[in-house]
């Protein structure tokens, strides 16, 4: 495998659809799912991230939906794999995998539960990047991991040829202001649904996140107006239909609510699994009404 080092646009953290209850992948909606992204000019499909409930999959799983990816978008679109995990086994092993698979790109959270010291971080870095043959992009999410990993750290793992992107949640803006000016630092891909617009105006080529699963075609003329048209008032004109409805979702349940937002756009993927569970029907209801104001339509 040899990992792509341009990413930009939109690179949308999928959903992962369930049968009715929950005990299997369905495969047919997730195919249908990425074709939907495809045709809205999504950049890039993250398979296994946060919005695709990665820790309530198994293994198996999660190497099962690398594969559905790239067989239905490689060549379309970029195919990212998600192959952190909360222990170093799996992720080695999910690397492995989606190496063989031939993914473009691969996005890794450390370890999770362990608060690792950062010589630690280059350890299991070194490992994955072995096996992807390249830097990776970096899943920082000090919230999750607990590392609040430092602009001149970031630095270092560049220069070391292990993290060429940050999937970038940071604890601070102050530290994404100071990357984003930095040439030295690894490339920040906005991570954070409130950053967005802020983080690609300021010359982030790209994100990841999860809404643009089921309101891809906002998320793209967001990115087109103010990274490609570089017109911030037009870029403002989407903004004000898209914050509304990521704001909603911070609010009351991302997950629930981006699988209560596909079916309601026509495209059910099942509820999420436990420990989450399903927006009640009053908050479907209000979510309903966000969308409609948006101009959200039917797929």
């Amino acid at each position: 495998m040899h990992v792509k080092t341009e990413l930009k646009g939109i690179l949308s953290a999928i959903l992962t659809p369930f049968n009715q209850d929950g005990s299997a992948i369905d495969e047919a909606a997730y195919v249908r799912l990425i074709k939907t992204q495809i045709d809205a000019g999504i950049h890039g499909i993250v398979a296994s991230g946060s919005t695709g409930e990665h820790p309530a999959l198994t293994v198996a799983e999660r190497k099962r939906v690398f594969e559905i990816a790239h067989e239905t978008a490689s060549g379309k679109t970029d195919v990212i794999a998600h192959v952190g995990s909360n222990n170093v086994r799996d992720a080695l092993e999910l690397a492995k995998h989606a190496s063989s698979v031939g993914v473009d790109q691969m996005l890794v959270v450390t370890p999770y539960f362990d608060r690792l010291k950062f010589p630690e971080v280059q350890t299991f870095l070194d490992k994955i990047v072995k096996i992807a043959g390249g830097p990776i992009i970096y899943y920082d999410t000090p919230g999750i991991t607990g590392l609040d990993i430092t602009e001149e750290q970031m630095v270092t793992l560049k220069k070391d040829g292990l993290v060429s992107h940050i999937k970038d949640s940071p604890a601070s803006f102050t530290r994404t202001m100071r990357m984003l000016s930095n040439p030295d630092a690894p490339t920040v891909l906005a991570g954070s649904d409130p950053a967005l617009l802020a983080v690609l105006a300021h010359g982030a080529p790209g994100s990841i996140i999860g809404a643009s699963t089921f309101v891809p075609e906002l998320c793209v003329e967001l990115f087109n107006r103010i990274s490609v048209d570089k017109d911030l008032p037009a870029a403002l004109q989407v903004w004000d239909k898209l914050w509304p409805i990521l704001n909603f979702m911070l609010l009351n349940g991302y997950v629930p609510l981006a699988k209560a937002g596909a079916a309601l756009r026509g495209l059910p993927l099942g509820e999420p699994r436990e420990p989450m569970t399903p927006s009640p029907q009053d908050l479907r209801d209000r979510f309903k009404a966000v969308l409609d104001k948006a101009g959200v339509q039917p797929f």
